[in-house]
């Protein structure tokens, strides 16, 4: 179990046909411990192990998602160390940890975060009801901010080594999709950046390209020059 109680990895047991064992596999106790497979008392033989994750959400005791590795491990009846690997590479804990954990808890939220995005939506909520002008005002300043934060996360998971499919992960979707979300709007960031670096003289960020977007064009707005 992962220290803030998301994530609660496990080996299961492979059955001959490449499915994963099952309660109902096992009639006698219904205990599916990928022990429980060893072709005896009428249970089938496990010919593999592979890991397996129960995924949690913050402070809930409900399963949101599963999660199954990809490889397939031997299985060692009466060694669950051997079996099962911990703090060993090319095991199924090291695959549990390296290959589901790890990026999930990249890409977790943070708690002070989420309550702050269920405070906004409630709010967001009375005001359409109360001022639904100033809610859908409200609502496309949102946007905006989220729109300007997504491309400087994307740009940053990419140079931080984040494939697309991670990205996909992250918002929800395919990488084709993430691809086709952020692709076009980073090359274009990117071009603004270099010319703009290159008429100041010294290279800029994003956030600093931003600011300067949203800063008020002068004639339109702004305080006179004095």
């Amino acid at each position: 179990m992962t220290k803030d109680g998301r994530h609660e990895g496990y080996a299961v047991a492979v059955l001959a046909d490449g499915r994963d064992a099952i309660a109902e596999d096992n009639p006698a106790s219904g205990n599916s411990a990928w022990w429980c497979f060893d072709g005896k008392d009428g249970r089938p033989l496990a010919v593999g192990v592979r890991a397996g994750c129960d995924c949690y959400a913050v402070n809930d005791s409900r399963v949101l998602t599963t999660w199954r590795g990809s490889t397939v491990y031997p299985v060692v009846f009466g060694d669950w160390e051997a079996t099962e690997g911990p703090g060993k590479e090319g095991s199924p804990y090291a695959e549990w940890e390296n290959v589901h954990v790890a990026p999930a808890e990249r890409a977790a939220v943070p708690d002070d975060v989420t309550e702050l995005l269920a405070e906004v939506r409630e709010r967001l909520a009375v005001l359409a009801e109360e001022r639904p002008l100033a809610a859908l005002a409200a609502v496309a300043r949102l946007e905006a901010v989220t729109g300007a934060a997504g491309i400087i996360a994307a740009a940053a998971a990419q140079q931080r080594g984040s494939s697309w499919t991670d990205i996909g992960k992250a918002v929800g979707t395919t990488k084709q999709a993430a691809h086709q979300r952020f692709a076009r709007r980073l090359k274009s960031q990117a071009t603004a950046l270099d010319g703009t670096a290159t008429r100041a003289g010294t290279p800029q960020t994003q956030t600093d390209l931003l600011g300067q977007q949203r800063a008020p064009v002068p004639g339109h707005g702004s305080e006179p020059t004095r």
